[in-house]
């Protein structure tokens, strides 16, 4: 059983940017922004990713211990459209769709912040605002404290 989150490994040095930035107080915070941003951008008809090269592993112990591992549990559940996911044998399975999610909004993340001409906290502002604002029924999974997963 897989006890380890890993961010796709051509987009760790985002992470690290981000973190050494203090947009977000940990990789593990901007993994689950990235990953309520794939949801939504997934809702917009954007394809999940398959990863090919997984970084550095974050233990599943700091998406538990602040209780995080219950938002991929749900997108787990949404995706499968079926609570079966959520037994033990499947962790995995789990794990595997949140790195893809993951995967879909950091890229789409790099991308906004080619250029440099925005800083990344501008960047993440302006998407958080698209998503409450725009076309897709419900709101950006895992948002709902945007400022506490930002600040920390």
């Amino acid at each position: 059983m897989n006890e380890r989150v890993r961010p796709p490994r051509e987009l760790e040095p985002l992470l690290d940017r981000l973190k050494e930035e203090g947009v977000f107080e940990t990789k593990q915070k901007g993994m689950m922004f990235g990953a309520g941003l794939g949801r939504w951008l997934h809702e917009r008809g954007q394809e999940l990713p398959e990863l090919e090269k997984r970084g550095e592993g974050i233990r599943i112990e700091y998406f538990r211990s602040v209780d995080d591992d219950g938002f991929i549990d749900v997108l787990a559940v949404t995706e499968a459209d079926a609570l079966g996911v959520l037994a033990n044998d499947r962790t995995d399975e789990r794990i595997e769709l949140f790195e893809r999610y993951a995967y879909l909004g950091l890229s789409h993340l790099d991308v906004a912040l080619e250029g440099g001409v925005r800083s990344p906290l501008e960047v993440l502002v302006e998407l958080v605002e698209q998503a409450r604002e725009g076309g897709v029924p419900g709101d950006l999974p895992g948002l709902d404290d945007v400022e506490g997963v930002i600040f920390g």
